[in-house]
C-alpha cells in the first residue's frame, strides 16, 4: 500500500507527515501558519502531501480545530477565523486524488492516544484537551464518537464556569472560561487591570501570589467537575489529558487532589503519552483505515 499522509492544522502552526502502514511517519514536516484561507490550506495540504508523498498517497486525513460536520465543512474555529464554515472536504478533494478524511483535531488526537499513546489496548477513552480552550475526543470501541452533527465531546461548553448560561457561542463556553488558558489570561487581566496570557497566571502562582493561586484552585475544579461529567455520562476505563496547559505537571497535580476531595471514587486518568503529536499520529491512523476501507471495498468488487 502507498504511504498515507495526515496533517494536525493548529492555531499557529500545521504539521504534516507521511507514514508507512505501520503508522511510523516515514517524512514529516512542519510549518507556520498565519493569515490562511480556506482555499490557500487546501493548497498548502495539496503541496506537502506532494512533497511528502511523491508517488501519491493511499489516503488523506487532517485535523483541524473547530467542530466538523457531516459532509466536511468546519463550523466556528477561533484560532482560524478564515475557515469558519468553509467545505474543506470538497477544497481539498478539488486538489487531491485520493480518500479524504477531515475530522476534528482533539477527536483525532483521543485516536492517537487510543492506537499509540497512553491509552494504547484501552478500547474506550476520553481524552481532554486543555489549551487556550477546552475541548474532549470520545473514541469507544476503538472508534470516534462523532454526535449527530460533529459536536460530541465540546466540554468547554458544559455549565460548569461561574455563568452558566454563558449566551454568545462565538465565544469561551461557561468550562473554559475558567479553565482554558484564555480564559485565565481575561481573569488575570480583570485582576490586575493589564494585558495578560494564561502564562502570567502561572508565573505569578509560582512566585505564591495568592490570586492566580486561587484561580488555579478554580481551574482544577472545574475540570474535576467536567471529569465527574465524562465518567458518569460515558464512563470510559480511561481519561487521557493533554495540551500545553492539561501536561502540565501542576495542573494535573491540582486535579488528582481535587477529583480525590469529592469522596467518591475518581476515574483513571492520565497525562498523554504522545504530547503535541497526538493530532498528527491520530491523523495517520484515520488516513490508514481509510485506505483500509478502500482496499476492502476494490477487494470486494
Amino acid at each position: 500500500m502507498a504511504p498515507v499522509f495526515g496533517v494536525d492544522l493548529g492555531g499557529t502552526y500545521l504539521r504534516a507527515a507521511a507514514a508507512d502502514d505501520g503508522a511510523d511517519p516515514i517524512a514529516e514536516r512542519a510549518e507556520a501558519v498565519d493569515g490562511l484561507t480556506a482555499r490557500g490550506f487546501a493548497e498548502r495540504v495539496r503541496r506537502l502531501a506532494e512533497e511528502l508523498c511523491p508517488t501519491g498517497p493511499a489516503a488523506i486525513a487532517v485535523g483541524l480545530p473547530g467542530p466538523v460536520g457531516d459532509g466536511g465543512e468546519i463550523g466556528h474555529v477561533v484560532n482560524a477565523p478564515a475557515l469558519n464554515g468553509a467545505p474543506i472536504r470538497s477544497l481539498l478533494m478539488e486538489q487531491l486524488d485520493a480518500p479524504v478524511i477531515v475530522e476534528n483535531d482533539v477527536n483525532l488526537a483521543a485516536l492517537g492516544e487510543q492506537r499509540r499513546g497512553r491509552a494504547r489496548g484501552v478500547s474506550d477513552v476520553a481524552f481532554i484537551a486543555v489549551g487556550t480552550g477546552v475541548g474532549m475526543g470520545i473514541v469507544v470501541g476503538g472508534r470516534i464518537l462523532r454526535g449527530a452533527r460533529g459536536g460530541a465531546g465540546e466540554l468547554g461548553l458544559l455549565p460548569l464556569g461561574p455563568d452558566r448560561v454563558a449566551g454568545d457561542p462565538a465565544q469561551l463556553g461557561p468550562l473554559e472560561s475558567v479553565a482554558g488558558g484564555a480564559g485565565l489570561a481575561a481573569r488575570w487581566s480583570a485582576h490586575t487591570g493589564a494585558p495578560a496570557s494564561g502564562r502570567d497566571v502561572f508565573e505569578a502562582a509560582e512566585a505564591a501570589d495568592p490570586a492566580a493561586l486561587a484561580l488555579l484552585q478554580d481551574q482544577a475544579g472545574a475540570l474535576a467537575m467536567g471529569v465527574r461529567a465524562v465518567q458518569a455520562m460515558l464512563d470510559p476505563q480511561l481519561i487521557v489529558f493533554g495540551g500545553g496547559i492539561g501536561t502540565r505537571h501542576d495542573v494535573f497535580a491540582r486535579l488528582q487532589a481535587a477529583l480525590a476531595a469529592h469522596g467518591t471514587p475518581p476515574p483513571a486518568i492520565e497525562p498523554s503519552g504522545l504530547g503535541e503529536r497526538a493530532g498528527l499520529v491520530g491523523a495517520l491512523e484515520a488516513a490508514l483505515d481509510a485506505a483500509a476501507d478502500v482496499q476492502l471495498a476494490r477487494g470486494d468488487r
